[in-house]
């Protein structure tokens, strides 16, 4: 989840009136209390909120009655632990003092350095090329292309580079942004008529830094004023020998509406792949982030194991787990929680009898994951090669994991014919065993298949 996301203003209403309904509060004290609040922003690990109410002891009051509340929803939407400031009206700026941690306008997240970030053998080989560019930016690998799932660390990665790089040398321009930001960018050019002056305005900031990283690459697939301006980024960047760091959810390679252009270009660096962590690195993962955030409650070796035993594929599903009982333990005036208390507080998290269970769902939520598809696709008559493959791969898994038959595959499938699954789940299998146009497709298979073994 975005913290831009709570600049909305319906999406921050929903998010009061979840609070209102966890403080059990009438709509009178909404109305009173929570109504003026607006959302000013994320500042490290610390929320702002904005009181218009022209008095001190109103955020006392807020203090006092609801700030965990606030806490424990807010973090829960933002997958991490925070720290709520309630501040007043922004005529008032003396009473605002955001943090000293902020390096290029907010665009590096104080929290996300190689300290903090857990190494284990999913994301070794990452770790260990990361660290090599840092240390000699825009010389050793250049591209790095880091690939693989949400919430497996990718941001973090890189965004740790650009802390040892500014440590190193605090005069280095390092900038980042997610694809949406760099498409807005263009956009907004775009819409300044594409004069001069605008287009000046987008280069200098995005051909002029020594280190550039855009994260979630593959958004930008398709937008062809957003590919073309990022085509001649990268062009004048690697020629001036400046660092370039992408991040993606799937190797390159396997974008298949992507121009050979900007593939060949990628391949001149080096790529990596970041997969799920296994049980060690899910625990060191859940014991560095109670450590991190210097939480006083004790969360025992039995509440880890459970947490890594049973979340296995997201880092920040972790994360989230640890912070909503944390979150539980501070309405509770900060009880120390047990097994039971874990359990309960992660009800909506865990389902421990169902959750090693292969079913034909789950199937098709990973699937679409990691191909990029949507469910309703999936689901849909559409016959385009991006839903086609995701779909045949759906039909070989669901045959060969769960014993089930071709019609009843074409039956979740919302298909009538079961032939189709046959030929379907006959294309995978020679894909898979052909030398040459299987190998990416024998990677995929075995890579899902590892996620829904929890492996």
């Amino acid at each position: 989840m975005n913290a831009e996301n709570f600049t909305n203003e319906e999406y921050w209403e929903e998010i009061k009136r979840k609070i209102q309904r966890e403080a059990n509060v009438s709509d009178i004290t909404y109305h009173l209390w929570f109504e003026n609040l607006e959302f000013r922003e994320l500042s490290g690990n610390t929320v702002y909120i904005v009181s218009e109410k022209e008095d001190e002891r109103a955020l006392g009051y807020l203090n006092k009655k609801f700030k965990d509340y606030f806490e424990t929803v807010i973090g829960e939407e933002l997958n991490q632990i925070i720290s709520v400031k309630f501040i007043l009206n922004s005529n008032t700026p003396h009473t605002y003092e955001p943090e000293e941690t902020k390096i290029d306008n907010d665009t590096l997240n104080p929290d996300y350095t190689f300290e903090s970030f857990v190494v284990g053998k999913n994301n070794m080989m990452a770790h260990q090329v990361s660290v090599a560019v840092a240390e000699d930016p825009g010389k050793t690998w250049n591209p790095l292309y880091i690939y693989g799932g949400p919430g497996l660390g990718k941001t973090h990665l890189m965004q740790s580079i650009g802390h040892f790089i500014l440590k190193k040398d605090p005069t280095k321009k390092v900038i980042y942004v997610t694809s949406e930001q760099f498409t807005n960018d263009v956009i907004e050019s775009l819409r300044s008529g594409n004069t001069a002056d605008s287009m000046s305005k987008l280069r200098d900031k995005y051909r002029t830094v020594d280190v550039l990283m855009i994260d979630d690459i593959q958004f930008i697939i398709g937008k062809e004023a957003t590919q073309e301006e990022f085509f001649h980024t990268f062009n004048a960047l690697h020629d001036a020998g400046k660092q370039i760091i992408l991040s993606s959810d799937k190797n390159f390679k396997e974008f298949k509406t992507l121009d050979e252009r900007y593939i060949s270009r990628f391949a001149w660096g080096m790529p990596v792949d970041i997969t799920p962590p296994d049980y060690e690195t899910r625990s060191a993962i859940l014991k560095n982030n109670a450590d991190k955030y210097k939480i006083k409650i004790k969360i025992s070796e039995e509440i880890i194991d459970y947490i890594a035993s049973n979340i296995k594929s997201n880092i920040r599903e972790l994360e989230g787990a640890l912070n909503k009982i944390i979150g539980f333990s501070k309405l509770y005036n900060n009880m120390e929680p047990d097994l039971e208390f874990a359990k309960e507080a992660l009800k909506d998290y865990i389902y421990p009898s169902d959750s090693n269970k292969i079913t034909f769902d789950r199937i098709v939520d990973v699937v679409c994951q990691e191909c990029g598809a949507s469910k309703d696709a999936i689901m849909s008559n559409k016959r385009n090669a991006d839903i086609v493959y995701p779909r045949h791969i759906i039909m070989f898994l669901a045959y060969d994991m769960l014993g089930i038959t071709y019609q009843q595959i074409a039956n979740n499938l919302h298909r009538s014919d079961h032939t189709t699954v046959i030929s379907g789940c006959k294309k995978i299998s020679e894909e898979i065993n052909s030398n040459k146009s299987g190998k990416n497709t024998k990677e995929k298979v075995e890579s899902i298949k590892k996620i829904l073994s929890g492996n």
